[in-house]
């Protein structure tokens, strides 16, 4: 067997590789390999998660907008619920409107949003008050508002 030569014809182990059971190189990975490496992969990432970022916003966007009928009528139908078991209601604030009509998590979620307008109401205010704007989808172009009446009085079929 022929002895190995590492850098410069020196004879033994090759600079910073040592030997395996075989008498074979082990392949190690140093330090400033890995580091290299990590770099690399951070570097990806912090281009792709943009992008990944912007797709998924106008995906949940989209998906707020297909359910907005759904979660609308949930909100007015809750609320009323409330509003019928309570003929004095007063509410002051979202997080009061909130938690005393113990709303459903979507509807809860469109309430307590920052871009939601609230107008403080209660019983004696007149029916045709907007009293909650809920702004939905990419850049809030959905608009829904809802008055006292829709909020507080049952259809009558």
């Amino acid at each position: 067997m022929r002895p190995d030569t590492g850098c410069a014809g020196v004879r033994g182990s090759a600079r910073g590789r040592s030997r395996g059971p075989h008498g074979r190189l082990n392949a190690g990975v140093s330090l400033i390999e890995l580091l290299c490496v990590m770099v690399i992969i951070a570097i990806l990432a912090s281009l792709l998660l943009p992008a990944v970022a912007r797709a998924y916003g106008r995906a949940r966007g989209m998906a707020q907008e297909w359910e907005a009928g759904e979660v609308a009528e949930r909100l007015e139908r809750e609320t009323r619920g409330y509003c019928a078991a309570h003929p004095q209601y007063i509410f002051l604030s979202k997080s009061d409107f909130a938690d005393k009509c113990t709303l459903a998590p979507k509807c809860l979620d469109w309430v307590q949003a920052r871009s939601t307008e609230f107008v403080p109401f209660n019983y004696l205010d007149p029916t045709n008050l907007i009293v909650l704007t809920v702004h939905l989808g990419p850049k809030h172009r959905t608009v829904y508002a809802f008055t006292k009446e829709e909020l507080t009085v049952r259809p009558q079929h």
